[in-house]
């Protein structure tokens, strides 16, 4: 049966929304969805920003350091802190 269903929930990284469009076979024709991560990406660039002048001077591997523990107080998914800082030095 044809169908649409919403579904949100206050997860622990933030407002995580799903939205699924059914056909009349029951077969997902949409889905829409609103993920924390993706949400908190804004502030976790700008927070980087930020703190990356407190720590020029510093070691490299301290500055990764530092920066990862920022990236991960925003407590994104798994997949995202592995791959979301990349630094790129100069």
């Amino acid at each position: 049966k044809p169908g649409r269903g919403v579904g949100a929930v206050e997860a622990p990284r933030g407002l995580l929304i799903h939205e699924y469009v059914l056909d009349d076979e029951g077969r997902v024709k949409g889905a829409n969805l609103v993920v924390p991560t993706n949400e908190n990406h804004q502030n976790i660039e700008e927070d980087l920003k930020a703190y990356l002048p407190k720590l020029l001077g510093k070691p490299k591997e301290e500055i990764t350091h530092k920066l990862e523990m920022l990236v991960r107080a925003y407590d994104p998914c798994i997949s995202c802190s592995t791959h979301l800082l990349r630094i790129e030095w100069e």
